[in-house]
């Protein structure tokens, strides 16, 4: 049950980014700890690099990296104690947008420009912003993972490419399919496992063989350690998990109103898949769930209607709080027992309140502060939330802003 405080209050804008640390290749649970921030914040400092959107960002030693998923985008390198800019880079020939966090291995910045136009994954200098080289053209959403002096990309072309994180040379590639673009590859690397979803062409008399899957692929050679299909009960066609958290024994994902968990090791259901239901317009409904991200004990999600906390063991729905709350941008992230997310906690359904951030105690459920910022466009959400030490990146309407 929620106390009484949190079911009273009524502002703000949600979602969830759990920070996917693409610049080390490390699962989400692998993050080193961040110190969260408890106290009211208030903005130390805004970068404004002449671009409206920002994509997610990464930090890397001293250096924040955040692309720009619109227009002509590009990439920017700000330093992370003066918020100054450091460089911006986009490319030639081709869109500079970028919609994914960029991913770094030594000092070499690799991200996905123009995935939803011809484009390219492209290795620039983290002291400069040089270009160094390009590669494939990546999917549409797909994302740069890092590790071990490789990255790894889903590209339009339906292959899985590890690239030499120095040079763009390829060193292996694993077909998969370009025909079924729709779900979007994350990759998340784990003990030398590559964990992504990709789709596959059928096999003559086995129908269910076309379809998106989980793969388990070795980080060093491609080989494929198992493969795991979200089936969806009454339905021909397989889930789509496209928001995939890695914990140490166990993959979660969600998809198509479900919730599922798969054994690391085996690539096995670890229990049967579980429905997702909320009541919407005065009835209880399947709901999508959205930013599903680890919150220790629990994982927490999102729909229209409620933010969710799921218990890990069965999928089972352990705690809620009622609202009306975004589902098109994700933008929630935990940092030590403390969920960040926007939305309208208590509020009515389609009363939205865009621009405002809160933090939430997972222990005691209490909301410990709400922040928002006046906008040239109202009720501008924040699109990313990235936590440092006792502080916070966001961007917000033509900003990407410190609070602390």
């Amino acid at each position: 049950m929620l106390t009484p405080r949190v079911r009273r209050w009524g502002k703000g804008l949600a979602m969830l980014c759990a920070l996917l640390c693409a610049d080390t290749g490390l699962a989400q649970s692998e993050a080193p700890a961040i110190r969260a921030l408890r106290t009211a914040p208030s903005e130390k400092f805004t970068v404004n690099a002449g671009v409206r959107d920002w994509g997610p960002s990464t930090i890397t030693g001293q250096t924040v990296l955040a692309g720009g998923p619109t227009g002509s985008g590009g990439l920017f390198a700000i330093n992370l104690l003066s918020g100054k800019l450091k460089w911006s880079y986009r490319p030639a020939r081709i869109n500079g947008s970028v919609s994914t966090p960029p991913a770094v291995s030594g000092d070499v910045v690799i991200a996905p420009f123009g995935a939803a136009n011809p484009g390219a994954v492209i290795g620039v200098s983290l002291a400069t912003g040089k270009e160094l080289w390009r590669g494939p053209d990546p999917a549409v959403h797909a994302a740069v993972v890092t590790h071990d002096g490789l990255a790894y990309t889903l590209s339009k072309d339906g292959n899985f490419y590890a690239l030499d994180a120095a040079s763009g040379r390829e060193v292996w590639r694993v077909a998969f399919t370009a025909k079924r673009a729709a779900c979007a590859s994350r990759p998340i690397v784990r003990d030398n496992t590559v964990y992504l979803t990709a789709g596959t062409d059928g096999t003559p008399g086995d129908p269910k063989s076309a379809s998106d899957w989980l793969f388990a692929l070795d980080a060093r050679t491609g080989q494929e350690r198992w493969r795991y299909r979200a089936n969806v009960p009454d339905a021909f066609a397989a889930a789509c998990l496209q928001q995939p958290v890695v914990t140490e024994d166990t993959v979660f994902a969600s998809g198509e109103s479900r919730l599922y968990a798969v054994d690391r090791s085996s690539g096995r259901e670890r229990w049967p898949s579980a429905e997702v239901r909320q009541p919407v317009d005065g009835r209880n409904r399947l709901v999508q769930v959205h930013g599903l991200v680890d919150a220790g004990a629990v994982l927490v999600g999102l729909s229209s209607t409620a933010l969710m906390a799921f218990d890990k063991g069965s999928g089972r729905i352990v705690w809620t709080l009622p609202g009306s709350y975004a589902e098109s941008s994700p933008a929630t992230a935990v940092a030590g027992r403390v969920l960040y997310f926007q939305g309208n906690p208590g509020g009515a359904p389609g009363a939205i309140d865009r621009g405002t951030l809160h933090a939430l105690d997972l222990d005691t459920r209490n909301i410990l502060w709400s922040f928002s910022r006046p906008t040239a466009q109202s009720n501008w959400p924040f699109g990313h939330v990235t936590p440092v030490d006792d502080g916070l990146w966001v961007d917000s309407y033509q900003a990407l802003v410190k609070l602390q």
